[in-house]
C-alpha cells in the first residue's frame, strides 16, 4: 500500500518487530533446531491423519507433485457452495465502484471490507466444513489452522503491483489456499497462476526468503525463465484453486480485460512458523471469536488457533497487511 513518508515511517516502525523475530528464526541454528521439532511433530500425527476419499486424495497428491490443484464447486459437490457463490458475489458487486476508487487512489492491495464477510457468517463457516478440514491436514502433515477468508479484488488496470507480482508466501512452511473464482476469468480477467519449479522450495534448512519479483527478476533468482513452469487458471465463475502459496511463487496475472473478485480460504499449520504474519483476511479476532462460538471442537480449534502459539511468539504485534 502506498503513502506518505510519515505514514510509511510509521508502517516500518509497526512492523519491525515481526520483520525482526523473522530474522531471529532465519538464524542458521534457530531454524535447524525448529526444523527439527517440525520433523518430530509430523511423525508423532502421521497415524492420526484424516482418511480420504479418491477425490479428496486426489487433490492432495496433485498439491504434493505440483502444488496446486484445479477443480470446481461443482464436482467437489460441497454443500452451501450455491449460497456461497450468491452471498459472496453480491458483496463483490456491491464493492466495484468503491474498489476502483481505491485502485484510482494508489491502493496495491484490495479486499471486500471485512466486516461485510462477519455479517455474512456462512461465507467464513464454509471453510470449515471437515472436508476442507481434511483435506488441509492431510497435506500439512499436521492439525490444522484456518485463518479465515478473503474477498480479493482485482482492478483491471494492468498494473503488476503488490500480489499481481511473484512472490511466496510468509506465514508457514506449507499454506494451503482456496480460492473461488467469483467471476469468469480468462488469460485478461486476472488468473491465479503459480510456478511449479521444486528449485524454488524453501525450507528450515535452507531459510526463508520472501522476495516480490517481476518477470526478469524472477528470472535472475531462479537462474532460468520459469515461462513453461507457468501453471494459468483460467476458468468459470465458481472455478476452485488448491494451492500452496509459501512453498511456490505465485501471482494473481495483472487483469487487463475484466475485473476479478475471488474468496481465498487460508489453512497452515496449528501453530504456524510465523504466527506474526498470518491474520491476513482482515478479520478481527473479535469476528472470529463471534463467528466461532458454535462450532465443533476441531473447527473451533482451527478458527481460534492463536491460542496454540507460545505466549512469547504471541507478544509480536501482527505484521501489517
Amino acid at each position: 500500500m502506498t503513502g506518505s513518508p510519515r505514514e510509511s515511517a510509521a508502517r516500518w516502525l509497526r512492523d519491525f518487530p515481526a520483520r525482526s523475530a523473522l530474522k531471529f528464526t532465519n538464524m542458521r541454528h534457530v531454524r535447524l533446531w525448529l526444523g527439527q521439532r517440525h520433523a518430530r511433530a509430523l511423525h508423532r500425527h502421521r497415524d492420526a491423519l484424516p482418511g480420504l476419499a479418491q477425490g479428496d486424495a486426489a487433490i492432495v497428491e496433485a498439491l504434493d507433485t505440483n502444488g496446486i490443484c484445479v477443480t470446481s464447486l461443482d464436482r467437489l459437490a460441497l454443500p452451501g457452495a450455491d449460497a456461497l457463490l450468491a452471498q459472496a458475489g453480491a458483496l463483490a458487486e456491491a464493492f466495484v465502484e468503491e474498489a476502483r476508487a481505491l485502485a484510482r487512489g494508489g491502493r496495491d492491495f484490495i479486499i471486500v471490507p471485512p466486516a461485510d464477510i462477519a455479517r455474512h457468517p456462512d461465507i467464513y463457516l464454509w471453510g470449515l466444513q471437515d472436508r476442507l478440514l481434511d483435506i488441509a491436514e492431510a497435506y500439512i502433515g499436521l492439525p490444522v489452522a484456518y485463518d479465515g477468508v478473503a474477498i480479493n479484488y482485482t482492478v483491471a488496470d494492468g498494473r503488476a503491483i503488490s500480489t499481481r507480482k511473484w512472490h511466496r508466501d510468509w506465514e508457514d512452511r506449507r499454506v494451503l489456499k482456496v480460492a473461488v473464482y467469483l467471476h469468469d476469468v480468462d488469460a485478461e480477467g486476472g488468473p491465479f497462476e503459480q510456478i511449479s519449479r521444486h528449485d524454488t522450495l524453501q525450507s528450515d534448512r535452507g531459510g526463508f526468503n520472501y522476495d516480490l519479483a517481476d518477470d526478469a527478476e524472477l528470472e535472475r533468482i531462479l537462474g532460468r525463465s520459469p515461462e513453461k513452469d507457468v501453471v494459468s487458471c483460467t476458468g468459470p465463475r465458481g472455478t476452485v484453486v488448491f494451492c500452496d502459496t509459501a512453498r511456490f511463487f505465485h501471482r494473481g496475472k495483472p487483469a487487463t480485460a475484466r475485473d476479478r473478485a475471488a474468496l481465498f480460504y487460508s489453512f497452515f499449520a496449528n501453530p504456524p512458523r510465523h504466527p506474526f504474519f498470518c491474520e491476513r483476511t482482515g478479520l478481527s479476532r473479535a469476528q472470529i471469536a463471534g463467528l466461532a462460538s458454535d462450532l465443533t471442537g476441531r473447527q473451533r480449534a482451527a478458527a481460534l488457533w492463536r491460542r496454540q502459539v507460545p505466549p512469547l511468539l504471541r507478544l509480536i504485534p501482527r505484521h501489517s497487511l
